[in-house]
Formats: C-alpha cells, structure tokens, sequence
C-alpha cells in the first residue's frame, strides 16, 4: 500500500472513502468494501492526520497494517493545521478530492462532516457530484444489538473491558503490535521468558490485566498470555504489555510482534514474593490454552 502524507500530491483515478477510521470497525470495514467493488477504479482511503485529543484503538502503523491486509492501494493521510482547517467545503471538494485525488468514486457515511467548521456534509457532496463528474455512494450506520457501531462504542466497551464484543464490532480480534523491548527479566529467572512492548504514545488500552492472546512473530502464530499493567509485584509504574509465548525459543529484542487479544482472565494483582506469581503465571498459561483451544483459535505452532 502507497502511503501519501502532506499536501502536494497528485493521484489519478480514485474510488476514495473519507474518514477518521479509528479501529477499522464493521461499518469502517463495510465502505472500504465499496471502494474495493469499484474494479475500474483505485481503492483509496482518505484520513487525518492522528493527533492526541482522545487514545486511539488503532496507532497509525497498526492502521496502515489493517488496510493493507485489506487491500487498499493507497492511503492519504491528510495534515489537519490553519491551511487545511480553514477550507471552504467546495475548496476541499474541488482542490483535494478533485484536482489532488482525481476522485470518480466517493464513499461515505451518512454523517460523514468536512470543511471550515464541518459546514460540509453528504448533501454539499451530492450538490457538486455533477458539477466535478464524481459517483457519490452515501452508507447508513450499521447496528449491532440495536446500537450504532461507532469508534465511540468500541472505546466505551473497551474501558467496560467487554472484549467479546469489542472483537465482534471490529470485525477481527483487538491487537497490539510493536518491537520488543528489554524488560527486569524476571520471567527468565522464572524459566517463564516474556517479550515486552511499550504501547505507543495515544495508544488505547484493555483494562490491565491477563488475557489469552496469540502472538505473531516472522507469520507464525503462537499461543500466549499477556499482562497488561504496571507490574506491582516488583514495583514498576508505567503501562507496559508483557506476554509469555507458549513453545517458543528464541531471541525477540528489537523485533516487531503482534499481540492479538482473545479473553479476559484475571485482574492485575500484587503478590506477596515472586515465588506465588510463578506459581501464578502457571495457573495463566494453562488457563490461556485451554480458552483458545475451546475457542479453537488457530496456532500453527501446535
């Protein structure tokens, strides 16, 4: 996938959807499927630059995987400062989805809002479809449970810790993915190593606590149970994400994994020595298996 940044570009022939696209949930997934239906045109996403006004589901790295593994061919992520903010709705139209993208398809959601002081919306698209030559395609909100599926109700299920449901609305499992950091190697001392990541700055999180989880590393899945926390049996305060990979050797420092989340297992919790969060981290791991196995999660690795 073409990733596009900035503002001077120039694309030609684009089936485009628009929007923010935090968490690429169902109703997320079911635009991009239109722009993928379009065979004459190029599929392309058009986003925003992430700021930090709210964590997000989705860092942009984790986003860019998604819609590759989608099939998207190009994705403009678009620099939201003075210059952009202050653009007329026809200005956007006619100087970004026109004269940059080359739009001849347009995607968008019902409530889908652009332009100085979202003054833009589905019928400002509608009224200049003819004037610029483009097919706008206008998508109602999809509901689950009677509810509207939206980044908000994920994030809200996410904080109620709710992760049946939050891998239900986001199409596939939640994950986490990034390189792998030194920890206090305390596992090891334990003959139970684990591989750590540092979320990424904006990042939203699960409650802390343990999950069942796969682990990807190098396109081999691997069964796994992950904490996520603050590690209060040894003492260290900052948010990390630690997992012990089940039958796995080798060294992972400096190497990109992806951390999948499958069920909630137990709250975080001080123990006494580091004797009882062995005994523990045992307890997890058979727990973990036996959760994915019943869940019959594919581990190429078993």
């Amino acid at each position: 996938m073409k990733v596009i940044t900035g503002l001077d570009f120039a694309i030609k022939n684009s089936s485009v959807s628009l929007g923010k696209f935090d968490g690429i949930h169902l109703g997320h997934r079911f635009l991009l499927s239109r722009i993928m239906n379009q065979k004459e045109y190029i599929p392309t996403v058009f986003t925003f630059e992430m700021n930090a006004d709210s964590p997000k589901i989705y860092t942009q790295k984790e986003k860019d995987f998604i819609l590759e593994e989608l099939g998207v061919a190009r994705e403009v992520i678009f620099p939201f400062h003075e210059k952009t903010r202050n653009m007329t709705p026809e200005e956007f139209i006619k100087e970004v989805l026109v004269r940059r993208m080359d739009a001849k398809h347009i995607c968008v959601g019902e409530d889908f809002r652009f332009g100085k002081d979202r003054q833009g919306d589905v019928h400002t698209l509608q009224m200049y479809q003819k004037e610029y030559g483009y097919q706008l395609e206008i998508i109602k909100k999809l509901t689950y449970d009677n509810e509207i599926i939206s980044s908000t109700r994920v994030r809200e299920l996410m904080d109620e810790g709710d992760i049946a449901t939050v891998n239900r609305l986001l199409g596939k499992p939640y994950f986490i993915a990034g390189k792998v950091v030194h920890g206090n190697e305390l596992g090891r001392t334990m003959e139970m190593p684990t591989a750590n990541i540092i979320p990424e700055s904006g990042k939203k999180l699960l409650p802390f606590g343990v999950y069942a989880t796969t682990v990807l590393v190098d396109g081999k899945e691997y069964f796994g149970v992950t904490n996520i926390g603050r590690k209060p049996t040894i003492g260290e305060f900052s948010a990390g994400v630690e997992t012990n990979i089940m039958d796995f050797e080798g060294n992972l420092y400096d190497r990109e994994i992806k951390v999948v989340f499958y069920e909630f297992l137990r709250s975080e919790k001080k123990f006494d020595n580091t004797e009882q969060l062995r005994k523990q981290m045992e307890n997890d791991r058979e727990k973990a298996y036996q959760v994915l196995a019943r869940m019959d999660i594919p581990a190429r690795n078993y």
